[in-house]
């Protein structure tokens, strides 16, 4: 439950951040109506990018990834030239 108190009705545990005002101007396209909070704006868009980024990459993809740059540095790698002399390409 959220304690309110003063006017206009701010929560008790809030703090603020330094915008500049073409950003405020900017961010206000991206309320899905007037009266939305930035907070709710900036959580809604937060919330959507990090269900976007999940469906990307996978922790297994991304131990993969790491894996294969290591066997890179380690020279454990065929050139294109190699692979094509491989299969007669």
């Amino acid at each position: 439950m959220i304690k309110y108190y003063g006017y206009p009705y701010m929560p008790m545990d809030q703090t603020s951040i330094a915008v500049s005002k073409k950003s405020k101007e900017e961010w206000e396209r991206f309320k899905n109506h007037k009266q939305e909070s930035f907070e709710t704006m900036i959580n809604r868009i937060l919330k959507s990018q990090a269900e976007e980024d999940a469906e990307l990459l996978t922790k297994e993809d991304i131990l993969e990834i790491e894996q294969s740059i290591k066997d890179i540095k380690k020279g454990k790698f065929k050139t294109l030239e190699q692979m094509k002399a491989k299969y007669g390409l």
